[in-house]
């Protein structure tokens, strides 16, 4: 398993929500080679004690073009989502503080995900 590099996140402003963290509306843009490795840990403990970014609400997953599902665990909820294969979308999360997320995925193909201090609509789409 790989530790994610938090110096690697890029930051997105993103629309204003109902319920926002402390610095407004904001995306944080991760890229997963999973070529690299099939397994990554993302644990934003630092990120969270310095106010970059305070709590996690929804995840979008672009997995357009993996060859294998990504399962993405978050171990404090129990909650675990599997975005298909040749899929994208939002997914809508139960993410307690502090985020720390697991993203598996047995294909070799980088996978871009944003998790979102907003609320999102959930909602799923083939990127065929």
């Amino acid at each position: 398993m790989t530790n994610y590099d938090q110096e690697s996140i890029q930051w997105v402003k993103s629309q204003n929500q109902l319920m926002v963290g402390a610095r407004g509306p904001l995306c944080a843009r991760l890229f997963l080679n999973f070529a690299l490795d099939t397994e990554f840990l993302l644990d934003m403990q630092h990120v969270q004690s310095v106010n970059q970014f305070d709590l996690c609400q929804s995840i979008y997953i672009d997995n357009a073009d993996g060859g294998s599902a990504v399962v993405v665990t978050i171990p404090s909820s129990g909650m675990r989502i599997v975005a298909k294969s040749g899929s994208q979308g939002w997914y809508n999360v139960v993410c307690p503080n502090p985020i720390r997320i697991t993203f598996d995925c047995a294909g070799g193909s980088p996978v871009t995900v944003l998790l979102s201090n907003t609320a999102i609509p959930g909602a799923i789409w083939s990127a065929i």
